[in-house]
Parts: structure tokens; C-alpha cells; sequence
């Protein structure tokens, strides 16, 4: 979902920082799990840099400083579905990679947060911008990207 930027005021919110930043599913999420451990959501309100979060049991500065730079997940249950013609992103772990003349460059382990987009990280490490994405093949489990010339050079 995102990570936790910084403690915001002195009443243990937090700042943080969504991965998809078009998103609105904190406003509308009752748990959290910050660095693996579940949090109620007490309060969520949009703000410039993220979503301000009052969790429930976090009462002070400190308590809300010492989440900083740990990961937020959510339950998979109290996201709405995709709508058509949508997947989520980390839904495409396990797919494989193939450029626009089919060519297999591999598969989808994970996905990596590079400042204004995504990446995608290949078994065997080769990442791949989302930028490059023209289709994803949801029966078929692939991913046609549009490889620029030397993407791939370093590892043949």
C-alpha cells in the first residue's frame, strides 16, 4: 500500500506516503499492518504529501516516529475488486516478461518503488520501468512490454 513517510503532530498520527498516489483505499480501510503488525484505523484524510493516519493505540509523537520507513499492507479483503480493464500492480508478480517480438526476458518477482513509476524486478534481477508495459495478458499470465534497445544488452 504504501510506507510510512514521518510522525505528523504530537498526537502520534502518521504520514504516509501511498505507493499509488491516485489511490483513495485508505480512506476506506478499517486495519492496517505497519512493519507486520495490525493497526486499527481510527482516522484517514488525504494530504499533499500522502495520507494523514490516526491509528488506534498510537498516542504519541514517538510511538508514530517509530514507524517511520516501515511498510503499510492491507487486507486484500477491504480493497475494492479492479475494475475492468484493471489489475493490481503486485497481482502481476509471477507473470512473465515478453518484448513485442515475443520474446521471453523473464518473470515477474517482485515489484520495486523508483520514484515516479514502478518498477518491474525479473527473476535474475533486469528491472523493467511500467512505463514499458503496453498489454498485460491476464489468462495467459504475461506482460508485453516495449523494449528500447540494450534494456536487456548487460545480461546476454
Amino acid at each position: 500500500m504504501g510506507r510510512v513517510a514521518r510522525a505528523h503532530g504530537l498526537r502520534g498520527r502518521v504520514l504516509i506516503a501511498p505507493f499509488n498516489a491516485e489511490s483513495d483505499s485508505l480512506a476506506r480501510v478499517h486495519r492496517i499492518w505497519v512493519g507486520g503488525r495490525e493497526h486499527e484505523v481510527d482516522r484517514a484524510e488525504r494530504a499533499s504529501l500522502g495520507w494523514l493516519v490516526a491509528l488506534r493505540g498510537v498516542t504519541s509523537r514517538e510511538q508514530a516516529e517509530a514507524l517511520r520507513g516501515q511498510e503499510v499492507q492491507v487486507d486484500r479483503q477491504e480493497l475494492p475488486p479492479p475494475g475492468e480493464n484493471e489489475i493490481y500492480a503486485v497481482d502481476l508478480v509471477g507473470y512473465e516478461v515478453v518484448d513485442a517480438q515475443g520474446t521471453a526476458r523473464g518473470v515477474v518477482e517482485e515489484l520495486q518503488e523508483a520514484g515516479p513509476q514502478d518498477l518491474l524486478v525479473l527473476r535474475g534481477g533486469a528491472l523493467v520501468p511500467m512505463g514499458l508495459v503496453k498489454e498485460v495478458l491476464t489468462e495467459s499470465r504475461r506482460i508485453v512490454i516495449d523494449a528500447p534497445e540494450g534494456l536487456f544488452g548487460l545480461e546476454e
